[in-house]
């Protein structure tokens, strides 16, 4: 097995955290070459467009645009696929840490939600998120 231990699983509860941050930055990026794309289709098209910028140099422009937004979209569905796996053996995870820090982190659910979820008191279920997080950024 790959992850061992307290801090191994707690490591995965990292891998999920840096999983879902790549998948933001490309999202960001396929946005922002999606905003760029249309800065130059308004400047090879649209009114007065050849006296902005040479077609040849806009078309240029646009074809690296396309071609970068298919590949950032083809890794964001793999890291899609990835995050959706490590969120899979997460919920397989075995003890109270591991099931309030799943449900916390990958479900986004509430400390008080947690504790109804799992059928413990709230002040306890704070410890021990506490101690998860404490865990997870390498106290």
């Amino acid at each position: 097995e790959h992850i061992c231990g307290v801090r191994g699983n707690m490591g995965a509860i990292q891998s999920y955290h840096d999983i879902c941050k790549e998948i933001d930055i490309l999202e960001t990026r396929i946005r922002d070459l999606e905003r760029e794309y249309k800065f130059w289709y308004r400047n090879c098209f649209g009114k007065d467009a050849w006296q902005q910028f040479p077609l040849d140099i806009c078309l240029a422009r646009m074809k690296e645009i396309c071609d970068l937004v298919e590949m950032y979209v083809e890794i964001l569905d793999e890291k899609e696929k990835t995050r959706k796996e490590i969120e899979q053996h997460m919920s397989e995870f075995e003890g109270i840490e591991y099931k309030v820090a799943y449900l916390r982190d990958v479900k986004g659910m509430t400390l008080p939600e947690v504790a109804a979820e799992l059928g413990y008191s709230y002040d306890w279920i704070r410890k021990l998120s506490a101690r998860t997080s404490r865990l997870k950024n390498g106290a």
